[in-house]
């Protein structure tokens, strides 16, 4: 199990930091769309399309590893007062009534909607440059497969902290 833990961890550690590097590349398309536009007064027809097709993969990618490096925001007005026990109870709880319902829906629902936009061959109608988009549709079931799995290893964790006092793996 502590194996299993480790690999869905690391997974979503290398993915997430990957992904981060993406930022990078929405920058310099912004910065050279911003100069080429207000600067030389000749706009590209390709930098909104590229940039929102960037932050996409780069927001959908990092959601495995945000949810790793427990990054997402907790209202733990009275989370922190609660024993540890009954935190991981909680946390295992919510994976099972609100987590795992939910990626089973968006999974449910996302993976006949890639299927479609590739059978389409589809392209974006926001701009002029009309780049094919269905590659970056097939980023929210690879996103949504790799989240709903550290939620697994979150879950287990949870279940081990609400049962034995610590979380299984530490």
């Amino acid at each position: 199990m502590r194996l299993f833990l480790k690999f869905i961890d690391k997974t979503s550690e290398t993915v997430g930091k990957l992904f981060a590097w993406l930022i990078v590349f929405l920058v310099v398309g912004l910065m050279y769309e911003v100069i080429a536009r207000y600067v030389f007064n000749a706009p590209t027809i390709w930098a909104y399309d590229l940039t929102y097709m960037i932050y996409g993969a780069h927001f959908m990618m990092g959601a495995a590893y945000l949810l790793y490096a427990r990054g997402y925001v907790r209202i733990d007005v009275f989370y922190r007062f609660l024993p540890p026990r009954w935190q991981g109870g909680l946390d295992a709880f919510l994976f099972l009534v609100l987590f795992f319902p939910v990626m089973a829906v968006l999974l449910y629902k996302g993976i006949p909607y890639v299927a479609f936009s590739w059978s389409l061959h589809e392209t974006s109608t926001a701009g002029a440059w009309s780049p094919p988009i269905y590659p970056l549709k097939t980023v929210l079931p690879v996103a949504l497969i790799l989240l709903t799995l550290q939620g697994i290893a979150e879950f287990i964790r949870s279940l081990g902290l609400a049962i034995r006092g610590k979380e299984y793996g530490v």
